[in-house]
């Protein structure tokens, strides 16, 4: 059996660490067995990844020392020869700081992008070309993610993987009932239900996310924002809610294990991210029939159904607002035939293992 060692899993149960544990679900009792190393305290699915067997390995944060971290990882693929392949999954190139040792140790390194930009864009310009000198095969979760890892030529000179970040859109189906309980839970049975679901930075931009809101409670008071996701942005953004007066119209769920149920309350999907690779939350929602209001930074590659709408941050925040109330007005379809036909449904993987086989091989 192949043994792998993954790098990119973290405490945050966000698209990365869904994308992974999938991985190990597609590969369950088959000959690749995949582990993992972390610079985090903690993972998020740890009960799952070791309910698969996965071995999880913890080493010290580069904010720690960077010594210390290298001499770690180190220290782990010495003693541990069978992990001939190294897959990283990353938002930027930094990640070849610590690519750095498995590359010296002769290790195969597999790197996949799952971002379209990054705040960190220094770092990530004077990385890249080291990145790509020590990486052998060159993965995506879309054409736009690859193009900003690897470059914007890369595919005319390398083979690049693109591997849909398939879901169980099964779990997602539209269920009137799990509706209908789940808005009576969180008390917004008879309102207008606007559903964010990311982490709380920058790069989600919040800040943005509210006065969106704020100009729709304008056009419609009935409207509430369910917002699903922590992050480090978390005290500005609550601060900016307070200052905004609208603590009684938006709900901070923070990290939540029932996304699924919360779709099915909501009436439409909101997404005004500054930069995204190949957003999850937002195939997911369209599993729900959802319709999807996001930033025109995001690729059009996640446009799977037709229901998602495409925006410009340049426009006004009223005109956003105005858009999720036209998004309302459509009739909920959850068909999940276009997923699966996509390559975008977990239960049918044939052609994404094939993939998968591929980048392993």
């Amino acid at each position: 059996m192949d043994k792998i060692l993954v790098y990119g899993m973290t405490s945050n149960p966000g698209g990365i660490e869904s994308y992974l544990l999938s991985v190990l679900e597609l590969f369950r009792d088959d000959k690749l067995h995949f582990d993992f190393v972390t610079d985090f305290s903690a993972v998020a699915w740890k009960e799952q990844l070791e309910e698969y067997g996965a071995e999880i390995y913890f080493i010290p944060p580069k904010g720690k020392g960077m010594l210390k971290h290298w001499k770690a990882l180190w220290k782990l693929l010495k003693e541990h020869p069978e992990y001939k392949q190294v897959y990283f999954n990353v938002l930027d190139a930094g990640a070849a700081i610590t690519m750095l040792v498995p590359w010296i140790k002769r290790r195969k390194i597999i790197t996949h992008s799952h971002n379209g930009s990054t705040d960190k864009k220094v770092l990530h310009y004077i990385c890249r070309p080291w990145m790509r000198a020590m990486t052998k095969k060159y993965v995506g979760c879309s054409h736009l993610a690859a193009a900003f890892m690897f470059g914007e030529n890369i595919e005319k000179r390398r083979t690049v993987e693109i591997v849909p970040n398939a879901i169980n859109s099964t779990k997602f189906q539209y269920n009137q009932e799990i509706r209908a309980k789940k808005r009576q839970e969180l008390g917004i049975d008879d309102r207008f239900v606007v559903l964010h679901v990311g982490r709380l930075t920058r790069q989600k931009n919040p800040i943005g996310l509210i006065d969106i809101f704020e100009q729709l409670v304008h056009l419609d008071s009935s409207a509430v924002l369910v917002s699903v996701g922590t992050g480090d942005a978390e005290e500005q953004v609550k601060q900016y809610i307070r200052k905004k007066d609208l603590n009684s119209d938006i709900h901070l769920l923070g990290v939540r294990n029932d996304v699924a149920e919360l779709m099915q309350a909501a009436d439409v999907f909101l997404l005004p991210s500054l930069y995204e690779g190949l957003p999850i939350v937002c195939v997911e929602a369209q599993a729900t029939g959802l319709p999807c209001v996001i930033s025109d930074n995001i690729t059009s590659e996640v446009d799977l159904t037709g229901r998602v709408t495409f925006l410009s941050l340049n426009l006004g925040k009223r005109e956003w607002a105005s858009e999720l109330l036209r998004q309302r007005k459509r009739a909920r379809e959850s068909d999940v035939s276009q997923l699966i036909s996509a390559g975008y449904d977990s239960q049918h993987n044939a052609e994404r293992k094939k993939i998968l086989e591929r980048i392993f091989n």
